[in-house]
């Protein structure tokens, strides 16, 4: 999806994103529907392209914390309908990245 730029509250639970991908602008409309703290976090996303709802949950291993993360979207733009697998393949690759990121972050404040 790109690098998140702004983000601005605008309600409770509800925030309005900016993200830039390859020199393009995706506003994005983001609310809270669930919350578990510390162990759920759910949102919906709205675009103009796009409605998602993703979904992060933090699971308690033998060899620590695992986060699991499920984004489940729905293209409603014509052009996004018809480069859905790309769409998707580029996000997936793009969330493994952040992913992977987040989990070197965590592990060096550990050590």
């Amino acid at each position: 999806m790109g690098v998140l730029v702004e983000s601005e509250g605008v309600g409770e639970g509800r925030f309005h994103d900016v993200f830039e991908d390859v020199g393009h602008r995706i506003d994005i409309e983001t609310e809270v529907v669930r919350e578990e703290p510390p162990r759920l976090l759910e949102v919906h996303l709205r675009g103009a392209a796009f409605e998602a709802t993703s979904t992060q949950r933090l699971t308690t291993t033998d060899a620590g914390t695992r986060l699991s993360t499920v984004v489940e979207t729905e293209h409603t733009g014509r052009l996004a309908r018809l480069a859905g697998r790309f769409i998707a393949r580029r996000a997936q690759r793009q969330l493994e990245a952040d992913l992977a990121t987040l989990k070197e972050l965590v592990e060096a404040e550990e050590g």
